[in-house]
């Protein structure tokens, strides 16, 4: 494996509330220097880095990882202020610490992290990340509210798929017809599905963008996913909120989604108060 280039793919595909700051996890050796865990599975490659990256590598139909479209994990928390607005809570890598060592297979770790970058007062989130029947179990949850105690605070996952096809958003419209009509038949089985926490479920196509509105699609929260994409040989990246946590499309109802997709997964604060509901993760 070429290490430089799969971490300039890293830098160049990772989420903008993604930070890359100085390593504070221990780190392996080679060939994984500068990596803190890593787990090699039937379908999925995931990675830690010891900046506190994550990354899901999914295997093509020769078994190797393709490092050209990785999906990132982001890991936050969001605060609701009194005017009803919410805002991001990064995690501070600078702050990143775990208590496990590094491992070349990973079973289950805990990674600690502050949030904001403010001097004092910040928020404590701890991530867990799980492999288990061969799916990733994610979960994250507020161990210290510090000084954010008056408003309401929610741990977030944020699962993101890189913009696979580069060319396409600048270049399409100096296509011919036939090139149009040939790359819309190469992701035309591209698709999101959707299974609603009220049991309906909906299918969107990515080549087109949908006639749907981000209400419509999000609707009160999805209990599941599916994305079938042509960029990972057709295969299926399955998503599952377990009981009292939800996804929502994060670009719903803005451009095809196959130009940004990702996703956000959140708990119940109320039900889920201590913390154990968890996204699963599992490529099929």
């Amino acid at each position: 494996m070429k290490m430089k280039s799969m971490q300039a793919m890293a830098m160049m595909f990772t989420l903008p509330f993604l930070q890359s700051l100085s390593a504070q996890l221990p780190m392996l050796e080679q060939p994984w220097l500068g990596h803190f865990a890593v787990t090699d599975e039937r379908d999925f490659r995931l990675i830690i880095d010891a900046t506190g990256n994550f990354q899901i590598l999914i295997l093509n139909k020769s078994g190797n990882p393709n490092e050209l479209y990785p999906i990132t994990l982001g890991f936050l928390a969001t605060e609701t202020l009194p005017d009803g607005k919410v805002r991001d809570l990064p995690m501070n890598l600078s702050t990143i610490e775990s208590a496990d060592p590094p491992t070349e297979k990973l079973k289950k770790t805990v990674i600690r992290s502050k949030l904001t970058e403010q001097a004092s007062g910040q928020p404590t989130l701890e991530v867990t990340i799980e492999i288990a029947s061969g799916a990733i179990l994610a979960s994250a949850r507020i161990t210290d509210k510090g000084g954010f105690d008056k408003n309401p605070l929610k741990p977030i996952i944020r699962l993101g798929f890189p913009r696979f096809y580069a060319g396409e958003n600048e270049e399409r419209e100096t296509w011919d017809k036939k090139k149009v009509r040939d790359f819309d038949k190469l992701i035309g089985k591209d698709s999101v599905r959707l299974k609603h926490l009220d049991g309906k479920t909906i299918k969107l196509e990515c080549v087109e963008k949908s006639e749907l509105k981000p209400a419509e699609i999000n609707a009160g929260g999805s209990s599941s996913a599916e994305v079938k994409l042509h960029a990972y040989d057709a295969r299926k990246v399955v998503l599952i909120a377990a009981p009292n946590s939800s996804l929502v499309i994060g670009n719903a109802g803005a451009n095809p989604l196959h130009h940004n997709l990702w996703f956000q997964w959140s708990a119940d604060p109320i039900k889920d108060s201590a913390g154990k509901a968890q996204l699963a993760i599992r490529i099929k």
